[in-house]
C-alpha cells in the first residue's frame, strides 16, 4: 500500500541530504513550491510521470521512494513491485508494465493503487494491452474511476450474469455511459443477465430506456414485483401508461399498490372514478387510501353514503379522513341516511368532539340509545353522565301534579 508520508518523508530527507531549499528541488522538477511541501508532509502524492523525474533528480529508484527509503529487511515487497511498475509507465513502457501484470510479475493491486498518480489516457493503454486478461467485476469496479467510459464499457461487456453481483454493479453503474446502460439493459431483456439488476441500474436509465422497460411488464420479461422497484424513477407518462394497462385489464390490478406512492393527484383520482363503473375493486382504493387527496377520500365516503358504492368503504378509508368529514357522517345517521351501527364501526377514529355529539343526538333520541354500547370503551368517563343529564333536559318527566 502506497504510504503518501512515509514517501513524503523520504524525498524530504534526500533533498536535505543535498541541502536544497524547497524552492530549488521544486525548480528542477518544474512545479511550484508548494507542490514539493505539499508532498514532503504528506498532504498529496505526485503523479507517477513526477514520481520517477524526482527518483531520476535524487539518483534513486521508484521504489526505493515508495518504500520511504528503506533498504534489506525492511523493504517492502509490494512497494519494491509497485516502483518497478511505476518506473515502467513512467518511462512509457507501456508493453513492459501490461507484460508484468499479465504475467503475475506484479499483481493488480499495484496497479489500483498506481492509478491515481497515472493519466486516464496511460491507464487505458495499459489495460488494452492486457488483451484477454480475465479481469473480474471487482477489478472492474476499481477500475473503473481511472479509465475512460469507452474503455469501461468493453470490460463490462465481457462479463457474464455468473461473475456481476448487486453491490457491485451498484458500484459501477455511475461510471458507465448511457448506451453501456442501455446494453445492459437489453441484455437484461434478452435473459442474459438477471432482471434483478435493473434496481441497481435504475437511477442512472433514460427516460425512454425506462419506458421501454414498462413495455415489457406482462410479456415475462420482467415481473410486476421488479417494476414496483423501478416505479420511484418512472416518469408520469410511464406511470399514467401502467394504470391504463391495469384499467384495461392487461396488468393484474395489485400493481397499483406499489405504484401508488408516485402517482400523481389527477392520476388516482381518475382511478377513484373508475370505483363504481367497477373498472376498480373496493379492495384496490383501500390500498390507494393513504395517498389520496383528504377531498376525494370525503367524495369517496359519501358516495357510499348514498349507496353508489360499496358501503363497507368507510371502515378502511376512515383512519385518513379529517375529522370534518368524520363528523359529517354523525349528521347523516342522525338524518337517518346511514345505519347507526355504522357509528360503532367507525369509533376508534372518532374525535371526543364527535362522540360528544352523537350523545347530543341519542339524548335527542334523533340516534338510537343501542351505539352508545358499543362506543363505551372509547368514551370520555363524564360523559355517561352528561348523556343522562342531557336525556333529562331533552325529555323532561311529566309534572306530578298533573299525573
Amino acid at each position: 500500500m502506497i504510504d503518501p508520508k512515509k514517501t513524503g518523508a523520504c524525498i524530504s530527507q534526500l533533498r536535505r541530504q543535498r541541502d536544497w531549499t524547497q524552492s530549488e528541488l521544486a525548480e528542477r522538477l518544474h512545479v511550484t513550491p508548494q507542490a514539493v511541501s505539499r508532498w514532503e508532509t504528506g498532504e498529496s502524492f505526485p503523479d507517477i510521470t513526477t514520481l520517477a523525474e524526482i527518483a531520476r533528480v535524487f539518483r534513486v529508484s521508484v521504489d526505493h521512494l515508495l518504500n520511504g527509503g528503506a533498504g534489506g529487511l525492511f523493504r517492502d515487497r509490494s512497494r519494491t513491485v509497485a516502483g518497478e511498475l511505476a518506473q515502467e509507465i513512467a518511462e512509457g513502457n507501456l508493453d513492459q508494465a501490461s507484460k508484468m501484470l499479465v504475467e503475475k510479475k506484479a499483481d493488480f493491486q499495484s496497479l489500483i493503487e498506481l492509478a491515481p498518480l497515472t493519466r486516464p489516457s496511460t491507464m487505458d493503454a495499459v489495460i488494452e494491452k492486457m488483451k484477454g486478461f480475465p479481469f473480474s467485476m471487482e477489478q472492474i469496479v476499481e477500475l473503473a474511476p481511472f479509465v475512460s467510459q469507452e474503455l469501461l464499457s468493453e470490460l463490462v461487456e465481457g462479463v457474464v450474469d455468473g461473475k456481476m453481483n448487486r453491490e457491485l454493479l451498484s458500484s459501477l453503474a455511475p461510471f458507465l455511459s448511457r448506451e453501456t446502460l442501455d446494453t445492459l439493459v437489453h441484455r437484461v431483456m434478452e435473459g442474459e443477465i438477471s432482471p434483478d439488476f435493473l434496481m441497481e441500474l435504475a437511477p442512472f436509465l433514460s427516460k425512454n430506456t425506462l419506458n421501454q422497460l414498462v413495455e415489457q411488464v406482462g410479456e415475462g420479461r420482467l415481473s410486476e414485483e421488479q417494476l414496483e422497484e423501478l416505479a420511484p424513477f418512472l416518469s408520469k407518462e410511464a406511470l399514467d401508461s401502467l394504470v391504463d394497462r391495469v384499467l384495461k385489464g392487461e396488468i393484474q390490478a395489485e400493481l397499483l399498490s406499489g405504484l401508488a406512492p408516485f402517482l400523481s393527484t389527477e392520476t388516482l383520482d381518475r382511478l377513484v372514478d373508475r370505483v363504481w363503473e367497477g373498472s376498480v375493486e373496493r379492495v384496490h382504493i383501500e390500498e390507494l387510501a393513504p395517498f389520496l387527496k383528504a377531498e376525494t377520500l370525503e367524495r369517496l365516503v359519501f358516495e357510499a353514503v348514498d349507496g353508489k358504492i360499496d358501503l363497507r368503504l368507510l371502515e378502511s378509508l376512515a383512519p385518513f379522513l379529517r375529522r370534518e368529514a368524520l363528523e359529517r357522517l354523525v349528521d347523516r345517521v342522525s338524518e337517518e341516511a346511514l345505519d347507526a351501527n355504522i357509528l360503532v364501526e367507525l369509533a376508534p377514529f372518532f374525535s371526543q368532539s364527535a362522540l360528544q355529539k352523537i350523545l347530543g343526538h341519542v339524548a335527542e333520541g334523533t340516534i338510537s340509545a343501542e351505539v352508545v354500547v358499543g362506543l363505551a370503551p372509547f368514551l370520555d368517563k363524564t360523559m355517561p353522565t352528561e348523556l343522562i343529564r342531557n336525556s333529562i333536559r331533552a325529555h323532561p318527566p311529566e309534572d306530578r301534579e298533573a299525573a
